[in-house]
Protein backbone atom coordinates (compact mmCIF):
# COMPACT_ATOMS: atom_id res chain seq x y z
CA UNK A 1 0.00 0.00 0.00
CA UNK A 2 1.55 3.29 -1.15
CA UNK A 3 2.01 6.28 1.11
CA UNK A 4 -0.70 8.92 0.71
CA UNK A 5 -0.16 11.92 -1.54
CA UNK A 6 -0.72 15.46 -0.30
CA UNK A 7 -4.14 15.77 -1.98
CA UNK A 8 -5.19 12.48 -0.38
CA UNK A 9 -4.10 13.69 3.05
CA UNK A 10 -6.26 16.81 2.63
CA UNK A 11 -9.29 14.57 2.07
CA UNK A 12 -8.81 13.20 5.58
CA UNK A 13 -9.44 16.59 7.21
CA UNK A 14 -13.18 16.10 7.65
CA UNK A 15 -15.55 15.87 10.60
CA UNK A 16 -15.98 12.17 9.82
CA UNK A 17 -12.27 11.49 10.31
CA UNK A 18 -11.93 13.81 13.31
CA UNK A 19 -14.73 12.30 15.39
CA UNK A 20 -13.94 8.72 14.39
CA UNK A 21 -10.33 9.23 15.45
CA UNK A 22 -11.60 10.29 18.88
CA UNK A 23 -13.85 7.22 19.09
CA UNK A 24 -11.07 4.88 17.96
CA UNK A 25 -8.64 6.17 20.60
CA UNK A 26 -11.18 6.76 23.37
CA UNK A 27 -10.75 3.59 25.41
CA UNK A 28 -6.92 3.29 25.55
CA UNK A 29 -6.53 7.05 26.17
CA UNK A 30 -9.17 7.24 28.91
CA UNK A 31 -8.09 3.99 30.54
CA UNK A 32 -4.42 5.02 30.74
CA UNK A 33 -4.81 8.65 31.91
CA UNK A 34 -6.33 10.61 34.79
CA UNK A 35 -9.67 10.49 32.96
CA UNK A 36 -10.05 6.86 33.99
CA UNK A 37 -11.14 7.74 37.54
CA UNK A 38 -13.86 10.06 36.21
CA UNK A 39 -15.29 7.68 33.58
CA UNK A 40 -15.09 4.24 35.20
CA UNK A 41 -16.38 3.16 38.60
CA UNK A 42 -13.71 1.41 40.68
CA UNK A 43 -14.17 -0.57 43.89
CA UNK A 44 -12.15 0.15 47.00
CA UNK A 45 -8.46 0.75 46.35
CA UNK A 46 -8.59 -0.80 42.88
CA UNK A 47 -6.35 1.13 40.50
CA UNK A 48 -7.97 2.42 37.34
CA UNK A 49 -5.75 1.25 34.47
CA UNK A 50 -5.61 -1.14 31.52
CA UNK A 51 -5.68 -4.70 32.85
CA UNK A 52 -4.13 -7.82 31.30
CA UNK A 53 -7.28 -8.96 29.51
CA UNK A 54 -7.76 -5.51 27.96
CA UNK A 55 -4.14 -5.59 26.78
CA UNK A 56 -4.81 -8.93 25.10
CA UNK A 57 -7.88 -7.53 23.35
CA UNK A 58 -5.97 -4.45 22.18
CA UNK A 59 -3.11 -6.63 20.91
CA UNK A 60 -5.60 -8.80 19.03
CA UNK A 61 -7.05 -5.62 17.53
CA UNK A 62 -3.59 -4.61 16.27
CA UNK A 63 -3.16 -8.03 14.64
CA UNK A 64 -6.52 -7.71 12.87
CA UNK A 65 -5.65 -4.20 11.65
CA UNK A 66 -2.28 -5.40 10.33
CA UNK A 67 -4.02 -8.23 8.47
CA UNK A 68 -6.69 -5.88 7.08
CA UNK A 69 -3.98 -3.49 5.93
CA UNK A 70 -2.78 -6.07 3.42
CA UNK A 71 -6.25 -6.20 1.85
CA UNK A 72 -6.99 -2.48 1.83
CA UNK A 73 -7.61 -0.84 -1.55
CA UNK A 74 -5.75 2.32 -0.54
CA UNK A 75 -4.66 4.06 2.63
CA UNK A 76 -8.04 5.76 3.13
CA UNK A 77 -9.66 2.33 3.04
CA UNK A 78 -7.18 1.20 5.67
CA UNK A 79 -7.98 4.20 7.88
CA UNK A 80 -11.68 3.35 7.68
CA UNK A 81 -10.89 -0.24 8.68
CA UNK A 82 -9.04 1.14 11.71
CA UNK A 83 -12.10 3.17 12.66
CA UNK A 84 -14.50 0.25 12.21
CA UNK A 85 -12.61 -2.41 14.15
CA UNK A 86 -11.40 0.00 16.83
CA UNK A 87 -14.99 1.04 17.52
CA UNK A 88 -16.15 -2.59 17.68
CA UNK A 89 -13.37 -3.36 20.16
CA UNK A 90 -14.15 -0.14 22.03
CA UNK A 91 -17.79 -1.13 22.49
CA UNK A 92 -16.79 -4.44 24.02
CA UNK A 93 -14.07 -2.91 26.22
CA UNK A 94 -16.24 -0.06 27.51
CA UNK A 95 -19.12 -2.41 28.37
CA UNK A 96 -16.71 -4.80 30.07
CA UNK A 97 -15.23 -2.01 32.17
CA UNK A 98 -18.47 -0.15 32.97
CA UNK A 99 -21.93 -0.80 31.53
CA UNK A 100 -23.00 2.86 31.67
CA UNK A 101 -19.82 4.03 29.93
CA UNK A 102 -20.40 1.31 27.34
CA UNK A 103 -23.94 2.48 26.61
CA UNK A 104 -22.78 6.09 26.26
CA UNK A 105 -19.97 5.00 23.90
CA UNK A 106 -22.35 2.98 21.70
CA UNK A 107 -24.77 5.93 21.52
CA UNK A 108 -21.88 8.23 20.59
CA UNK A 109 -20.86 5.84 17.78
CA UNK A 110 -24.41 5.72 16.44
CA UNK A 111 -24.88 9.49 16.56
CA UNK A 112 -21.57 10.24 14.84
CA UNK A 113 -22.29 7.61 12.16
CA UNK A 114 -25.61 9.29 11.36
CA UNK A 115 -24.52 12.93 11.67
CA UNK A 116 -21.07 12.58 10.05
CA UNK A 117 -21.23 9.81 7.41
CA UNK A 118 -18.16 8.86 5.44
CA UNK A 119 -17.68 11.48 2.67
CA UNK A 120 -17.91 10.29 -0.92
CA UNK A 121 -15.00 10.82 -3.29
CA UNK A 122 -15.37 14.09 -5.24
CA UNK A 123 -11.94 14.46 -6.81
CA UNK A 124 -11.02 14.76 -10.50
CA UNK A 125 -11.97 11.92 -12.84
CA UNK A 126 -12.64 11.21 -16.50
CA UNK A 127 -15.55 8.81 -16.07
CA UNK A 128 -18.80 8.49 -18.03
CA UNK A 129 -21.83 7.56 -15.91
CA UNK A 130 -24.24 5.32 -17.79
CA UNK A 131 -27.92 4.83 -17.07
CA UNK A 132 -30.14 1.93 -18.03
CA UNK A 133 -29.27 0.44 -21.43
CA UNK A 134 -26.87 3.25 -22.37
CA UNK A 135 -23.76 1.14 -21.74
CA UNK A 136 -25.01 -1.77 -23.86
CA UNK A 137 -25.95 0.61 -26.66
CA UNK A 138 -22.58 2.38 -26.49
CA UNK A 139 -20.64 -0.89 -26.65
CA UNK A 140 -22.71 -2.02 -29.64
CA UNK A 141 -22.43 1.29 -31.48
CA UNK A 142 -18.76 2.13 -30.91
CA UNK A 143 -16.71 -1.04 -31.28
CA UNK A 144 -13.40 0.79 -31.81
CA UNK A 145 -13.29 2.10 -28.25
CA UNK A 146 -11.99 0.07 -25.32
CA UNK A 147 -14.22 0.62 -22.28
CA UNK A 148 -13.15 0.03 -18.68
CA UNK A 149 -16.37 -0.22 -16.69
CA UNK A 150 -16.98 -0.30 -12.96
CA UNK A 151 -20.26 -1.88 -11.92
CA UNK A 152 -21.17 -0.48 -8.51
CA UNK A 153 -23.90 0.33 -6.02
CA UNK A 154 -24.19 3.45 -3.88
CA UNK A 155 -24.61 1.44 -0.66
CA UNK A 156 -21.51 -0.75 -0.99
CA UNK A 157 -18.53 0.38 1.15
CA UNK A 158 -16.13 -1.50 -1.13
CA UNK A 159 -17.43 0.43 -4.15
CA UNK A 160 -16.95 3.68 -2.26
CA UNK A 161 -13.35 2.79 -1.40
CA UNK A 162 -12.60 1.80 -4.99
CA UNK A 163 -13.83 5.13 -6.42
CA UNK A 164 -10.56 7.07 -5.86
CA UNK A 165 -8.56 4.27 -7.48
CA UNK A 166 -10.86 4.11 -10.50
CA UNK A 167 -10.76 7.92 -10.82
CA UNK A 168 -6.96 7.88 -10.75
CA UNK A 169 -6.84 5.19 -13.43
CA UNK A 170 -9.20 7.22 -15.60
CA UNK A 171 -6.93 10.24 -15.28
CA UNK A 172 -3.87 8.24 -16.35
CA UNK A 173 -5.20 6.01 -19.11
CA UNK A 174 -8.07 7.82 -20.85
CA UNK A 175 -7.72 8.25 -24.62
CA UNK A 176 -10.22 9.18 -27.34
CA UNK A 177 -10.53 5.43 -28.03
CA UNK A 178 -10.00 4.16 -24.47
CA UNK A 179 -12.52 5.36 -21.92
CA UNK A 180 -13.74 4.71 -18.41
CA UNK A 181 -17.34 4.42 -17.28
CA UNK A 182 -19.59 3.43 -14.39
CA UNK A 183 -22.98 1.79 -14.13
CA UNK A 184 -25.05 1.66 -10.93
CA UNK A 185 -26.47 -1.88 -10.92
CA UNK A 186 -28.23 -1.18 -7.64
CA UNK A 187 -30.45 1.20 -9.58
CA UNK A 188 -30.35 -0.67 -12.90
CA UNK A 189 -30.61 -4.29 -11.73
CA UNK A 190 -31.49 -5.70 -15.17
CA UNK A 191 -28.22 -4.34 -16.55
CA UNK A 192 -26.38 -6.15 -13.77
CA UNK A 193 -28.02 -9.36 -14.96
CA UNK A 194 -27.14 -8.54 -18.57
CA UNK A 195 -23.45 -8.18 -17.69
CA UNK A 196 -23.51 -11.09 -15.21
CA UNK A 197 -22.75 -9.05 -12.09
CA UNK A 198 -24.53 -10.11 -8.91
CA UNK A 199 -25.38 -7.09 -6.73
CA UNK A 200 -26.40 -9.14 -3.69
CA UNK A 201 -24.26 -8.18 -0.65
CA UNK A 202 -23.33 -11.83 -0.03
CA UNK A 203 -22.07 -12.33 -3.58
CA UNK A 204 -18.91 -10.30 -2.90
CA UNK A 205 -18.94 -9.20 -6.53
CA UNK A 206 -19.07 -5.50 -5.70
CA UNK A 207 -17.46 -3.66 -7.20
CA UNK A 208 -16.84 -5.52 -10.47
CA UNK A 209 -14.57 -3.96 -13.07
CA UNK A 210 -14.71 -5.23 -16.65
CA UNK A 211 -12.76 -4.34 -19.78
CA UNK A 212 -14.66 -4.40 -23.09
CA UNK A 213 -12.91 -4.49 -26.45
CA UNK A 214 -14.82 -4.71 -29.74
CA UNK A 215 -18.02 -4.94 -27.64
CA UNK A 216 -16.74 -8.11 -25.95
CA UNK A 217 -15.62 -8.57 -22.37
CA UNK A 218 -11.91 -9.48 -22.31
CA UNK A 219 -11.28 -9.36 -18.56
CA UNK A 220 -12.98 -8.81 -15.24
CA UNK A 221 -12.25 -8.68 -11.53
CA UNK A 222 -13.23 -10.24 -9.27
CA UNK A 223 -13.38 -13.53 -11.14
CA UNK A 224 -16.23 -15.90 -10.32
CA UNK A 225 -15.38 -19.60 -9.88
CA UNK A 226 -17.43 -22.65 -10.82
CA UNK A 227 -19.36 -22.54 -7.54
CA UNK A 228 -20.36 -18.94 -8.34
CA UNK A 229 -18.18 -17.51 -5.60
CA UNK A 230 -16.17 -14.38 -6.23
CA UNK A 231 -12.40 -14.83 -6.00
CA UNK A 232 -11.14 -12.07 -3.64
CA UNK A 233 -9.35 -9.23 -5.38
CA UNK A 234 -7.79 -6.09 -3.90
CA UNK A 235 -8.60 -3.10 -6.12
CA UNK A 236 -5.38 -1.21 -5.60
CA UNK A 237 -4.07 0.88 -8.47
CA UNK A 238 -1.13 -1.46 -9.04
CA UNK A 239 -3.29 -4.59 -9.03
CA UNK A 240 -5.76 -3.08 -11.50
CA UNK A 241 -3.02 -2.01 -13.91
CA UNK A 242 -1.56 -5.53 -13.90
CA UNK A 243 -4.84 -7.48 -13.90
CA UNK A 244 -6.38 -5.51 -16.77
CA UNK A 245 -3.09 -5.06 -18.68
CA UNK A 246 -3.80 -1.33 -18.86
CA UNK A 247 -0.30 -0.29 -19.90
CA UNK A 248 -0.35 -2.49 -23.01
CA UNK A 249 -3.96 -1.59 -23.80
CA UNK A 250 -3.11 2.09 -23.51
CA UNK A 251 -0.13 1.81 -25.87
CA UNK A 252 -2.11 -0.30 -28.34
CA UNK A 253 -5.02 2.15 -28.46
CA UNK A 254 -2.63 5.10 -28.64
CA UNK A 255 -0.87 3.61 -31.67
CA UNK A 256 -4.21 2.90 -33.36
CA UNK A 257 -5.24 6.50 -32.82
CA UNK A 258 -1.96 7.82 -34.22
CA UNK A 259 -2.18 5.49 -37.22
CA UNK A 260 -5.72 6.67 -37.95
CA UNK A 261 -4.61 10.31 -37.71
CA UNK A 262 -1.83 9.71 -40.26
CA UNK A 263 -4.28 8.10 -42.69
CA UNK A 264 -6.64 11.03 -42.34
CA UNK A 265 -3.78 13.42 -43.15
Amino acid sequence: MLLPRLDEVRRAFTAFHFFNTILALAFPVIRSTFLCDYVFVTEGNEQCEIDSREREILMFLLIILAWKGRKATNWMHYVNNIFLFSKIAGMFLFIRADILAGIIYILACLIITVVFPEPAYNGPEQVTYFQGEQLFEELTRNRNTVWVIQFFTTWSPECKHTSPVFAELSQKFTLPNMKFGKLDIGRWAKEGERFRVNAHPMSRQLPTICVFKDAKEISRRPLVNDSRRAVPFVFSEENCILAFDLLNLYEEQKQKKQGKSKKDD
